[in-house]
């Protein structure tokens, strides 16, 4: 036998061992819940994980997967990963803010970076060690990202907004650190559940308001109800979805199923982006087609709100070390690779 076919054959046999895993192994079956409305986007990630585990271990692993609501609320996911009552959580560090402000920093940040030097800082910079950092006193056996998106829109609404004097005033449905930005230039900010958008938009409780990316903001058919919509998503560039696994759970999985896990949650992360800017770009398309009135937001406007958002971290980053830990972080992998992307990107259009 050739060398080459001895090599082909031993790496065949150790990816059936690492899936097919020991004669008469134990399935092992765990109940995963997300903060993500069935039928959504971000729920698409979340079940493209389970499927992947599911099948990468041969049904040796199976995850259910469970959108928002059928099994625990959707801020609920968090607690009930600690405790048990789930085996693990898909969400996203931004939604935690309350319990650890430098949440946001992970999840999704206004003017943050976007997902590929997100993603490079994370897998290969200081991200994810700062990210285990973020999660070590909560306990969970395993936390990783799983799953990313480009950037969101950035307002619908049925009122023009192309200068900061239209902020003025506008009751906005949005949250995190970007209501407070919105706030502070005079808007009237309002948290709002996704389901409840479409309503108060058609019923003018609120004047605009942002949920997601294209592809989402179609499935939620904001188009029937506003006639303007606002990019780019400058108040989330990115945002970073992740898994949190009770410990318990974890501490009984073999490695060659807790590699698994990883490599599924990697995985998912990539697919999700690529996924994802498809579907956004049909998305986009199919608005104007509905007339929807596409507007860009001002540079000179953009850079404003810039200002006042680094304002803002650099408040924040005051008040909470860690905060400033990450955020003096971020700021260094960023220069360094607007350096580079200025150097590497080509300039002919």
């Amino acid at each position: 036998m050739k060398l080459k076919s001895v090599f082909a054959l031993a790496i065949v046999l150790s990816l059936f061992t690492a899936v097919a895993g020991p004669a008469g192994a134990q399935k092992i079956s765990w109940k995963m819940a997300s903060a993500w409305p069935g039928g959504t986007q971000i729920q698409w990630a979340a079940d493209f994980f389970a499927e992947s585990v599911n099948q990468m271990s041969g049904g040796r692993l199976e995850i259910k997967s469970f959108p928002a609501g059928k099994l625990v609320g959707a801020l609920e996911v968090f607690d009930s990963a600690r405790m048990g009552n789930i085996d693990v959580a898909h969400a996203s560090p931004a939604y935690w803010i309350g319990k650890m402000p430098a949440g946001a920093l992970f999840g999704y940040l206004p003017f943050g970076m976007e997902a590929v030097p997100y993603l490079s800082w994370i897998y290969e910079g200081e991200g994810m060690a700062l990210y285990q950092e973020l999660y070590a006193p909560y306990g969970f056996g395993y936390v990783a990202p799983c799953g990313i998106i480009p950037p969101e829109n950035l307002a619908w609404s049925n009122k023009p907004i192309r200068s900061m004097e239209d902020f003025k005033g506008l009751k906005f449905r949005t949250s995190g650190y970007w209501g407070e930005i919105l706030s502070a230039a005079g808007a009237s900010v309002v948290m709002l559940p996704a389901g409840q958008i479409y309503e108060a938009l058609q019923r003018n409780v609120i004047d605009a308001g942002e949920f997601s990316i294209p592809s989402m903001d179609k499935t939620l058919a904001f188009h029937e109800i506003a006639k303007y919509l606002l990019v780019p998503g400058i108040h989330q560039p990115s945002t970073i979805l992740d898994i949190l696994v009770n410990p318990k759970s974890w501490e009984k999985l073999p490695k060659d199923l807790q590699d698994i896990v990883k490599g599924a949650a990697q995985m998912t992360t990539m697919r999700m982006l690529t996924n994802s800017i498809t579907k956004d770009i049909e998305a986009l398309t199919f608005f104007q087609q509905k007339g929807v009135t596409i507007h860009y937001l001002d540079p000179k406007i953009q850079k404003e709100l810039y200002g006042q958002a680094t304002a803002l971290m650099d408040q924040k980053a005051a008040k909470d070390p860690f905060f400033a830990k990450v955020w003096e972080s971020q700021k260094k992998f960023r220069k360094e690779y607007n350096g580079y992307k200025t150097l590497m990107t080509p300039q002919f259009e």
